[in-house]
């Protein structure tokens, strides 16, 4: 006999789909980045606030496609940007533009960190209750259902990976807060890990994020940025500087204080390539910045999505390549 949860019933959702982004090489954006660069007067790292974070190379086009092709129930599309449109992009229903200043105030303006805007997702104009967010750089590798990011209660799934939870302790995690050299991601995850189980007093498991697409509720997201007035302080910066709390505190809120369920990627490494030929794994995602890499995991593994992290310009043409080969299909709202 079938469990209750599998003879139920999904209630169909209403879910949107936001997106961050930016044409780094566009000279006017530039010429705003350079100006707030030196009015800000910090220095940053080429990691945080080099070209790698803003350049782009027709990655949003093929995401979107993705989406068309196998999430075709999202009901609204968002790109959130800072007055730019890509060039390909026409008018379409299904799509809306959305700038900074709908958004952001106006005394936090112009911000070029992601983790920054990232905080005022929840204001869209005309945003569901229940809403995806993506980079650019991120994909939807096969059809997938709303059940795949929202259970039966509609409660967001939270995507998450647990590779260093062993390794994060109390005292390792002083450590890299304590270390003013850092400026590094991981930084940022460990002081929202820190932050949670203080505000909290819980002892929690060191999840990372997926490096995914992420299922968010307007509710749930609303009431952890008024929860967590440290947020909108800390990720106040124009750019990255490793100072931030990262999103992943969002994650930790759902999992924990919302009794959200939680779904772990698996561990791509040899290892799991070969035991995944006589024990296949659900893969939720898999993140490459090697285009070769990326096409042996996607081959074997098929995950649900998939991240190509930092194209660049060696190997953007290959990149190009391999979206162009799996999403071949032009979207309605392409030129």
């Amino acid at each position: 006999m079938g469990s209750m949860t599998e003879n139920r019933t999904y209630t169909p959702l209403e879910v949107d789909l936001v997106y961050l982004w930016c044409d780094g090489s566009d000279p006017s954006f530039a010429a705003r980045k350079a100006a707030r660069i030196a009015a800000f007067g910090h220095v940053l790292t080429e990691d945080n606030a080099g070209d790698v974070r803003y350049v782009q190379h027709d990655e949003l086009r093929y995401s979107l496609r993705s989406a068309f092709e196998n999430v075709p129930w999202i009901r609204h599309i968002f790109i959130v940007t800072d007055g730019q449109r890509p060039v390909w992009l026409k008018d379409h229903p299904k799509i809306s533009v959305v700038d900074h200043r709908q958004i952001i105030p106006a005394e936090r303006l112009p911000l070029f960190s992601s983790i920054a805007i990232e905080m005022y997702l929840d204001r869209i104009p005309g945003l569901s209750e229940h809403f995806l967010y993506a980079n650019d750089d991120m994909f939807f590798n096969r059809p997938l259902e709303v059940s795949d990011f929202y259970d039966y209660d509609r409660c967001p799934l939270v995507w998450a990976s647990r590779e260093r939870e062993k390794e994060m302790t109390r005292q390792v995690a002083a450590d890299i807060l304590d270390d003013d050299d850092r400026r590094d991601w991981l930084k940022t995850v460990v002081r929202a890990w820190m932050l949670y189980r203080k505000k909290r007093g819980l002892e929690i498991p060191f999840y990372t994020p997926a490096h995914s697409i992420d299922a968010y509720t307007k509710t749930f997201f609303r009431q952890t940025r008024e929860d967590y007035p440290e947020l909108e302080e800390a990720n106040s910066a124009p750019f990255r500087t490793g100072d931030e709390i990262s999103r992943v505190l969002f994650s930790y809120e759902m999992i924990n204080t919302y009794e959200c369920p939680v779904r772990f990627t698996g561990r791509v490494n040899f290892s799991a390539r070969l035991r995944n030929r006589f024990f296949p794994v659900e893969m939720l995602t898999v993140m490459r910045d090697n285009v070769r890499k990326l096409k042996r995991d996607l081959g074997i593994f098929h995950p649900k999505t998939f991240c190509f992290n930092n194209v660049k310009a060696g190997n953007a043409t290959e990149s190009e390549r391999l979206l162009q080969e799996r999403f071949p299909r032009a979207a309605p709202w392409e030129k």
